[in-house]
């Protein structure tokens, strides 16, 4: 299975900007929507699985659980800070109050891959989305 979660709020969409391949980072509302929906997932039973564990695992799959053996990321900054969080979050980790601690106990990296990047908005990146219609 395949789940696709789209990166918190980063500075150009709070700013309403476009911005394509703009590599720019996620803003604290981004963080804490990342955090949101990671706590949520855990809750829901996700949990991360290393790939030598899911390998070596012959019990059956829970119905209630969603083991993942992989997080895959864009390069961007966005997308990447919001995998980590999401990473971070389904180990086990984020220990804020607002995160519980039994989510999982493995560990994984986040796979940066380039051909999930943004698609490339030409000269309508970086300019407001509100004058986009306007102009093109």
């Amino acid at each position: 299975n395949i789940y696709v979660a789209r990166h918190g709020q980063d500075r150009d969409n709070a700013n309403g900007i476009l911005n394509g391949h703009r590599n720019e980072p996620l803003t604290d509302l981004g963080r804490q929507q990342a955090k949101d929906v990671a706590t949520k997932m855990c809750k829901a039973g996700f949990s991360l699985t290393s790939t030598a564990t899911a390998a070596t695992d012959i019990s059956p799959p829970s119905s209630t659980a969603f083991s993942l053996s992989a997080i895959y990321s864009s390069p961007l900054i966005r997308a990447h800070e919001t995998a980590n969080i999401f990473a971070d979050i389904l180990s086990g980790g984020g220990s804020d109050d607002a995160t519980p601690n039994s989510c999982g106990d493995s560990t994984i990296e986040v796979e940066v891959l380039n051909d999930l990047i943004e698609r490339d908005f030409g000269i309508m990146a970086g300019q407001p989305t509100s004058s986009i219609v306007e102009k093109w």
